[in-house]
């Protein structure tokens, strides 16, 4: 990692920390709801009971940590042109943008961390195979930062990102929703984002082999892909008119 990426982010950490709106959602609101859905499980719940608790969490941080404070972070930097009088010097465009998203990473990780301590804590079992839960944390947050990459350009401002990625987010909640309450995994599963993150828990969960984390994988890669395509289509290193 440069010295350039280290010392954007470090910026950037200092510029995100001053916005108590975002920083809110971006800490508070997923730990919150890891709580509260880790301490309403019944007890005596099996693997696959955990495995929707999980999944839930996960997601509470991708969409709130990662998705919502990419779109606010960028759409920001953007319009007080940060990002133009950066684009100026000789950073290149990728050290830029890994440079800003550095702290939105970083913390989407530790906030994963906590969340699943959290559920461990109370009750659940631990994975019978951690790698398909890796995936989902891995995978989902890239698929999650690339949709944040790709709203920012509809984005005037991070006040405005609270409406703009509603959209995003009605689509993830609910669609870990249906999942969850259809009780099986069908190839429509994988229509929704969320989908794949719910999967792979499940597999995670409930040990089944690495080879029923193949199709959530590729879903998730395809999601992932489709929204890079659309981001770097879309993106705007200049203020919108």
């Amino acid at each position: 990692m440069s010295s350039a990426v280290l010392a954007l982010g470090r910026t950037e950490w200092k510029l995100l920390s001053r916005n108590k709106a975002v920083l809110i959602s971006a800490t508070l609101v997923p730990l919150l709801l890891g709580f509260v859905l880790a301490n309403n499980i019944p007890a005596g719940a099996g693997p696959a009971a955990w495995s929707v608790v999980l999944g839930m969490q996960l997601l509470a941080v991708q969409g709130f940590t990662l998705y919502f404070t990419t779109t606010a972070t960028l759409a920001s930097r953007r319009e007080d042109r940060y990002l133009k009088r950066l684009r100026s010097g000789e950073v290149s465009d990728a050290a830029i943008l890994s440079g800003l998203l550095l702290p939105v990473v970083l913390l989407g990780l530790v906030q994963t961390v906590v969340v699943v301590g959290i559920a461990l804590a109370v009750g659940a079992p631990a994975p019978v195979n951690p790698v398909p839960l890796v995936l989902a944390v891995l995978l989902g947050a890239a698929m999650s930062m690339a949709a944040g990459a790709a709203t920012s350009a509809w984005t005037a401002s991070s006040e405005q990102a609270q409406i703009t990625t509603m959209p995003w987010f009605l689509v993830l909640i609910g669609g870990a929703v249906w999942v969850s309450m259809s009780g099986e995994i069908t190839p429509l599963t994988y229509l929704v984002p969320s989908g794949g993150v719910m999967d792979l828990v499940r597999v995670a969960m409930t040990g089944e082999s690495l080879l029923a984390a193949l199709p959530a994988t590729g879903a998730l890669l395809a999601w992932t892909v489709v929204l890079t395509v659309l981001a770097r289509t879309w993106f705007r290193w200049e203020p919108r008119a």
